[in-house]
């Protein structure tokens, strides 16, 4: 349930910032924060912590999901594969913290509604398909590779469509 610790750290940071700004208090303000950190922290970090268990610890990652037998040369290629797309997703969210154009933010964000909602459907897929109910790829996996896109998506609404944003440089 790493994914929780991922979004209390992300919740936390951005408390401590809107605490830190008094003067942000709009509602396109908090939900610029919350974006800002909620790219940094659930997407950037732990999409970069995803990938370090696809690449160190790829043949339990993958019997987790349930894609057994391990074969070294296809669930092992699969997993490094996918490694890569979370690490490509976790640096671009990253550098969302300090590049602080929202168009830019708005690229990743249907980046990753693409990845994890593709996800979704990989892991919805196996579920129906191979009767796969392993705990990661039918348990708290599917529920955040669903609900994560959408929290980007309505924080990113909010801000654009709340009024008086906040100026870069306060960000």
């Amino acid at each position: 349930m790493v994914f929780v610790f991922w979004i209390v750290v992300a919740l936390i940071a951005a408390g401590i910032h809107l605490m830190r700004h008094k003067d942000l208090r709009s509602r396109g303000e908090v939900a610029k924060v919350l974006l800002r950190y909620w790219l940094l922290v659930v997407i950037g970090i732990g999409s970069i912590f995803g990938a370090m268990f696809h690449i160190f610890d790829a043949r339990e990652t993958a019997e987790n999901i349930g894609f057994i037998p391990w074969e070294p040369q296809s669930t092992g290629a699969f997993q490094f594969e996918n490694a890569m797309g979370d690490l490509a997703i976790g640096i671009a969210a990253m550098m969302c913290f300090w590049i602080k154009d929202t168009k830019f933010w708005l690229a990743v964000i249907i980046i990753s509604l693409i990845q994890f909602w593709g996800d979704a459907y990989g892991h919805i897929y196996q579920m129906v398909e191979y009767d796969n109910h392993a705990e990661d790829n039918t348990g708290a996996i599917l529920v955040f590779d669903i609900v994560n896109p959408l929290v980007l998506v309505v924080l990113y609404w909010l801000m654009g469509h709340s009024g008086k944003t906040e100026s870069a440089s306060t960000t």
